[in-house]
C-alpha cells in the first residue's frame, strides 16, 4: 500500500467512526489532518526546451528538469500523483492549445480541498508587455498567435473555488532569441500575479492557499547546475524533504509532510545559496525568486520520505487501538490529526506529544490524563475575555460613526469576530455563525456578550495573549472592510511604519536593501542629520551583524533572549524590525566597509530622525541640495518623494519654501515639480504647497461618508506666486496627495502637466491613535475632488458605469503632454533615480539628475525653455 493510500484510509476510518459533538480539543485545534479527498492532487508539468524556430536557443534543462519534476511527484514516496492526474508535457507534444488544455482538465477534475500544482520550465519573452511562453512551434515572429500567452490560463485559474494551487515557473526571458530589429519589451510579472490570483493587488486580500513562485525575475538569467536547472534543483530537495528538516521545519521536529511555508522558507535561502556558489557575475550571484501568496496559504504539497514510516507506523498503531475500542472515534479522529502534521500552538504540540507516546506503547489512561490536564490549562478567565471586548469595541464604535461606507456596529462585530476565527485557523462554531446571520439587530450588549464567547472559546493560546487577541482582531476587522487603504498597525509595527505615513519616525535613520552577492544588508544611504549618520555610517557599508541589548521600548532582554543577529540570509523587512525601536535606545551595528580590514561596531542611540522629502539636483559638500537643472535659463527642479507636516516650520512646505525662496534670489523664470512615484502623505501639507501657486482659489473639497456626510472645500488664505510657469512631472504611481497637486494647479491653469496618466486614488484617510492596545487605525473617512470636481477615483470610476464610459479617473498629462515610459525605460529611469538620494562617503562624486537620462524631464525642460523665450 503506498503512502497516499495509507494515510488517506486511516483517517477515513477515524471519520467513519466519529460520533456527533466534537470534543473541546478537536474544536479548538487547527486543521491539520491530510483532507478526506475524493479525486486528490493534479498536476500538469510543461518542459520546453526545443524549438523550431531557429531564432529561438535551445534550452536543454527544461525538458530534463520537466521528466524528472513529474517522475518525483508520481512517486509514491513523495506524493504518489496517479499517472491519469499527472499531465506532462514535452517539447513534441507541448503545443498552445495542448497546454491549456491540460490546465482546464486539472480544474475541472478536481474540487475544494484538492491541489493543483502547474509548473512550467523552459524559455519565454512578452507580447507587448504580457509574459509568453515558447513551444516548440512557436516563433519569435507570430509569437502572439503560436506562444501561450499568460492570458491564456486565466479562464481556467477563474474556475478554481477552493483549490489549493501551486503555480511554479522557471523561464528564460533574457537573451536567448533573435528578433531582429524588433524591440522586445521587458515582460512584467505583474500579469502573472494577475492571471493566478484576479486583480487585486494588495498582498492582505489575495485568495487564500494560492502561491505563484517564478524561479527568477524577467530581468534575471536562470542558472544551470550539472544537468538541471538551479531552480529545479532547489525545488526537488526542498519538495523531496529538505523542507521538512530542521532550520525550515514547523514546530520542535519533522513530521513526514512538507508545507507550502516550509517549502517557501527552504527555496528562499537555497536559491540565492545557490546563485552565489555557482553564479559566474554579480547579476548571476543576485538570483532571487519571486513569491507571491504565503500569507494566507497553508496546504501541504509532499511526503518527506524519511519520516514516512516512522508516522505509518504511529498511524496504524492509533487505527489498531480504534478498531478494538480502546481508543474513540473522536479521539482516533484528533490523533490523526495531530500525528499527520504538526500543529501550529504549543498546547496542540504538547497534545500531539503524548500521542506519539500512546503510538509508541504509551496507555490510553496515561493520554486522557495528559489531556485534561493541557485542556484545564486552555481556559481562559472571563475576566481577560471581557478585557478583549473592550479593547476590541472602541474601533467598531469609531468605525460605525465615520468610516466612509455606512456600516452598523453590528455587521462590524460580525467582520471582526468572522476575522478572528478565520486569523486562529477555526472554524466558526455553528451557534456563533447563527447568532451573526442578521448582524444589524445586535445591540451593543449581545455585541459585546459574543466578543467575549468567542474568546472564551478559543482559549489560551500564545498567538492570542495579552494584547495579541485584539491585536490580531483588530487587524482582522479593517481588512475585512475590503478597503486596500484600511489597515491596523501594532505598536511594534507603528514603530517601523509610522515614517512612510509622516515621515518622522524613532530610529537610527538607514536606508538599507539586501545585498544578495555578499549576503548581507547594504547601506544604500545615511538619513540626512540622523543618529547613523552621525555615528559614521557610510553609503556602501555593509551590516553584518545587529548586536540588541534592550527590546524596542528600551526594557532589558531576557536572558535566553538572542542578542547577536546575523543578517546572513536576514530578510531585509526582519532586519528593519531588529534595528528600529524606541527613542534614547540602544542598538549596535557591526559592518563592513571596503578598503578597511577590520570590521566597525557602531553603537548608535536611537532617536527621532526627519525624512528628507524635498530633493534637488544634485548635493553640494554640505549634502544639501541644489535646485538649478537648467542654470543658464533659470529653470529650477524640485522632487517630491512624500508629503509631510510636522508643524508650520517642519515638513515637505517648508522645505519647498526654502527651495523656492533660493531660487527666485537668483533670478528663478520656471519651475518643475516632480512628483514621479510619490505616493501622497499628509492632506494638509499638500494643501499648503497648493496655496504657494494658487493663492485664495479653490484647492480641493472633501465629501465625507455617501450622501449624507458633510463637504468642505480648502480654499488658500493668502495670495500666491504667479511670477513664473510651473511643469509638474506625474506617472503612475503619483498618487492621493500628489493627485491633489497635480489636478488643483491643472484646473486653474497654473502648471502643465507632463508625463503619465496617475494612479487613481481618490480618497482620504485617518490614522488615528488606538489607545487601549498602543497600535493605530488607518480608515477612510472621504473622498475628494479637485477645483473642477472631476473624479479622481479608479475604484469608484469601475463601479459607475457613466465615468466608466467616460474613462474618468486619476490626472492625465495635458493634451501634446503625455510621454510614455516603455517597461526597459522605466527600469533605467528607476536604477537611475534611485542612487540621486545617495549622500555620497567623503571623497566621492555625489549623483546628479540628468535630463539626458530622463525623457519626460527633457520634455518638461523643453517646454519651459519655450516659455520663457515667448515671454521675452
Amino acid at each position: 500500500m503506498n503512502a497516499r493510500v495509507w494515510l488517506l484510509g486511516v483517517v477515513a476510518a477515524c471519520i467513519a467512526m466519529a460520533l456527533p459533538g466534537a470534543s473541546l480539543a478537536a474544536d479548538a485545534k487547527e486543521p491539520n489532518g491530510p483532507p478526506a479527498k475524493a479525486q486528490g492532487p493534479y498536476v500538469v508539468i510543461v518542459g520546453v526546451g526545443e524549438f523550431k524556430d531557429p531564432a529561438i536557443k535551445p534550452r536543454p534543462t527544461a525538458d530534463t528538469d520537466a521528466k524528472a519534476f513529474h517522475a518525483m511527484l508520481t512517486d509514491t514516496k513523495f506524493l504518489g500523483v496517479h499517472a491519469d492526474r499527472a499531465k506532462l508535457l514535452l517539447s513534441a507534444a507541448a503545443t498552445r492549445e495542448a497546454i491549456v488544455k491540460a490546465v482546464e482538465t486539472a480544474v475541472a477534475s478536481t474540487g475544494p480541498d484538492d491541489t493543483i500544482i502547474l509548473a512550467f520550465f523552459g524559455r519565454g519573452t512578452s507580447t507587448g508587455d504580457k509574459p509568453c511562453f515558447f513551444t516548440a512551434d512557436s516563433t519569435v515572429k507570430d509569437r502572439g498567435k503560436t506562444a501561450l500567452q499568460i492570458t491564456d490560463l486565466e479562464p481556467a485559474i477563474k474556475k478554481i473555488k477552493g483549490q489549493s494551487l501551486l503555480f511554479m515557473m522557471d523561464v528564460q526571458y533574457k537573451g536567448g532569441i533573435d528578433a531582429g530589429k524588433e524591440k522586445i519589451v521587458e515582460p512584467s510579472w505583474g500579469e502573472v500575479m494577475k492571471v493566478v490570483f484576479g486583480d487585486n493587488e494588495d498582498d492582505n486580500m489575495l485568495p487564500p492557499n494560492r502561491v505563484m513562485i517564478l524561479g527568477n525575475a524577467p530581468y534575471q538569467d536562470t542558472l544551470t547546475k550539472g544537468n538541471h536547472g538551479l531552480f529545479y534543483s532547489v525545488i526537488s530537495e526542498g519538495l523531496g524533504g529538505k523542507a521538512d528538516q530542521a532550520s525550515y521545519q514547523e514546530g520542535y521536529e519533522s513530521d513526514g509532510i512538507v508545507t507550502v511555508r516550509e517549502f517557501i522558507k527552504h527555496l528562499e535561502k537555497e536559491l540565492p545559496n545557490g546563485a552565489r556558489a555557482i553564479g559566474k557575475t554579480d547579476k548571476e550571484k543576485e538570483l532571487e525568486p519571486v513569491i507571491i501568496g504565503r500569507g494566507a496559504s497553508k496546504f501541504w504539497v509532499t511526503y518527506n520520505p524519511a519520516e514516512t514510516a516512522k508516522v505509518k507506523k504511529r498511524l496504524d498503531t492509533i487505527a489498531a487501538l480504534a478498531k478494538d475500542a480502546k481508543l474513540t472515534p473522536d479521539l482516533a479522529k484528533e490523533a490523526v490529526g495531530l500525528l499527520f502534521r504538526m500543529p501550529k500552538l504549543k498546547w496542540s504540540q504538547s497534545l500531539r506529544k503524548e500521542y506519539q507516546k500512546l503510538a509508541d506503547g504509551g496507555s490510553v489512561d496515561a493520554l486522557q490524563a495528559a489531556r485534561k490536564v493541557l485542556l484545564e490549562g486552555l481556559k481562559l478567565p472571563e475576566a481577560d475575555a471581557e478585557d478583549f471586548a473592550k479593547k476590541v469595541q472602541p474601533a467598531i464604535f469609531e468605525l460605525a460613526a465615520k468610516y466612509i461606507k455606512p456600516l452598523s456596529r453590528g455587521e462590524l462585530t460580525a467582520i471582526a469576530i468572522r476575522g478572528l476565527f478565520t486569523e486562529a485557523d477555526e472554524p466558526l462554531p455553528a451557534d456563533i455563525a447563527d447568532a451573526l446571520k442578521t448582524p444589524k439587530d445586535l445591540t451593543d450588549a449581545k455585541q459585546k456578550e459574543l466578543l467575549i464567547a468567542c474568546r472564551v472559546r478559543l482559549g489560551k493560546r500564545e498567538d492570542l495573549d495579552g494584547d495579541k487577541g485584539p491585536d490580531v482582531t483588530l487587524r482582522a476587522l479593517l481588512m475585512g472592510l475590503n478597503d486596500p487603504y484600511a489597515g491596523y498597525f501594532t505598536k511594534e509595527e507603528w514603530l517601523r511604519t509610522q515614517g512612510q505615513l509622516f515621515g518622522r519616525f524613532p530610529g537610527v535613520g538607514i536606508i538599507i536593501r539586501r545585498d544578495a552577492v555578499r549576503d548581507g544588508l547594504l547601506v544604500v544611504t545615511p538619513i540626512k542629520n540622523s543618529p547613523a549618520m552621525r555615528a559614521g555610517i557610510q553609503a556602501g557599508d555593509l551590516i553584518t551583524e545587529i548586536r540588541l541589548e534592550v527590546d524596542k521600548q528600551g526594557k532589558p532582554l531576557p536572558e535566553d533572549a538572542t542578542k547577536v543577529h546575523s543578517t546572513k540570509g536576514m530578510k531585509t523587512d526582519d532586519a528593519v524590525n531588529l534595528i528600529t525601536g524606541k527613542a534614547e535606545t540602544p542598538v549596535t551595528l557591526v559592518i563592513d566597509r571596503d578598503g578597511e580590514k577590520e570590521p566597525k561596531v557602531l553603537r548608535i542611540t536611537r532617536n527621532y530622525v526627519m525624512v528628507e522629502t524635498v530633493h534637488g539636483v544634485k548635493r553640494d559638500d554640505k549634502n544639501d541640495y541644489t535646485f538649478y537643472i537648467d542654470e543658464a535659463n533659470k529653470i529650477g527642479y524640485i522632487h517630491i518623494n512624500q508629503f509631510i507636516k510636522v508643524s508650520e516650520d517642519l515638513g515637505t512646505v517648508a522645505d519647498i519654501k526654502k527651495a523656492v525662496a533660493g531660487l527666485k534670489k537668483t533670478g528663478l523664470k520656471g519651475l518643475i515639480i516632480d512628483v514621479r512615484n510619490n505616493p501622497g502623505g499628509s492632506l494638509a501639507g499638500v494643501i499648503d504647497i497648493c496655496e504657494l501657486f494658487v493663492g485664495r482659489e479653490s484647492i480641493v473639497t472633501i465629501k465625507e461618508r455617501g450622501g449624507a456626510g458633510s463637504s468642505y472645500t480648502y480654499k488658500g488664505k493668502r495670495a500666491g506666486d504667479n511670477s513664473f510657469p510651473i511643469v509638474v512631472l506625474i506617472n503612475g504611481n503619483s498618487a492621493s496627495a500628489s493627485e491633489i497637486l497635480a489636478a488643483c494647479l491643472q484646473d486653474h491653469g497654473r502648471a502643465t502637466i507632463i508625463g503619465e496618466r496617475t494612479y487613481g486614488k481618490g480618497s482620504v484617510q485617518h490614522v488615528e491613535p488606538y489607545d487601549d492596545t498602543e497600535g493605530r487605525i488607518k480608515y477612510t473617512v472621504a473622498r475628494y475632488y479637485p477645483p473642477l470636481g472631476k473624479n479622481i477615483d479608479k475604484v469608484a470610476a469601475e463601479q459607475d458605469p457613466e465615468l466608466k464610459k467616460k474613462d474618468e479617473w486619476g490626472v492625465k498629462p495635458d493634451a501634446g503632454f503625455e510621454v510614455k515610459l516603455t517597461r526597459e525605460e522605466l527600469t533605467d529611469w528607476l536604477e537611475y533615480v534611485r542612487d540621486l538620494e545617495v549622500i555620497p562617503p567623503p571623497g566621492k562624486k555625489p549623483a546628479s539628475v540628468n535630463p539626458a537620462k530622463d525623457k519626460q524631464l527633457q520634455k518638461a525642460i523643453d517646454h519651459l525653455k519655450g516659455l520663457i523665450k515667448d515671454k521675452k
